[in-house]
């Protein structure tokens, strides 16, 4: 596969620095690995980000919302796009070499059936790349840490489960608790690296405003900026305010969040 570079300034063209300071960080990831066709894509969403890490379309991309595959439809960043559950994907066993799926799998309820079923569609020796919150993500936010600065630990517990509730984690575990999940789905852990230190994850929440009136557009209208073409025009501005910090947190050891390459055995 045929990487893309730059990624926190394309992204920004396209998405809220929010998001975008994160999403940079996991392509940097993602391009050290050998992504072997053919490829899927659980949980592609809208395909910005495949848009922006790849400067080739992956294979496969899926997703359960419509609306979603339609937009990434738009961006021309598959060959194949499939609106299906992620336990049930329908493709015949060891279609795929490499699956991916991109801070997904936190959001799904029952988790061990998608795990099994990236197992079944992955060929012998074929690898899943993911990338998810570690248990001390909650713990790392902005407001957490303030409360834990004050010795609230009752406040930063409560915030910690408001903070996953909002988000729709159900699945935040340790890296000894991820382990134990994949080798339960016939996984073996080839790479886990962690990312995104504690200051990342404050620098990513005191972005976080910036990005409402983002959000609110994406849940009403289907797009991060109500007008996009006006975002390119200022998006340079937004890059040349927050760069410098971006890469001095990035450089930081993270602990937050948490990326797995997996063999299947």
């Amino acid at each position: 596969m045929i990487f893309r570079n730059n990624f926190l300034r394309r992204y920004l063209d396209l998405a809220p620095g929010a998001l975008a300071v994160e999403r940079a960080v996991e392509c940097d990831i993602l391009k050290e690995q050998e992504f072997v066709r053919p490829i899927l894509d659980i949980g592609c969403g809208d395909g910005i980000f495949a848009a922006i890490l790849f400067d080739e379309k992956l294979d496969t991309g899926i997703d359960l919302d419509p609306a979603e595959v339609a937009r990434a439809e738009k961006l021309d960043a598959y060959h194949e796009l499939l609106v299906c559950p992620g336990d049930r994907i329908p493709k015949p066993d060891q279609a795929f070499n490499t699956v991916l799926s991109n801070s997904v799998i936190e959001h799904i309820p029952d988790l061990m059936p998608v795990l099994r079923e990236a197992h079944r569609l992955l060929a012998p020796n074929g690898q899943l790349f993911l990338t998810i919150p570690t248990d001390r993500l909650e713990h790392n936010s902005l407001p957490a840490r303030v409360f834990n600065l004050i010795g609230a630990d009752g406040l930063e517990a409560r915030y910690g489960s408001f903070h996953n509730r909002f988000w729709q984690h159900y699945n935040v575990h340790s890296r000894t608790e991820w382990r134990e999940l994949f080798a339960t789905a016939g996984f073996q852990v080839d790479d886990e690296r962690l990312y995104a230190s504690p200051n990342f994850s404050s620098f990513y929440d005191l972005l976080m405003p910036f990005a409402l009136p983002s959000i609110a557009a994406k849940r009403l209208f289907g797009r991060w900026f109500l007008l996009p073409g006006l975002r390119r025009y200022y998006a340079g501005l937004v890059y040349g305010l927050i760069v410098g910090i971006y890469r001095r947190f990035k450089r930081e050891a993270g602990s937050s969040l948490v990326f797995y390459a997996l063999r299947k055995v």
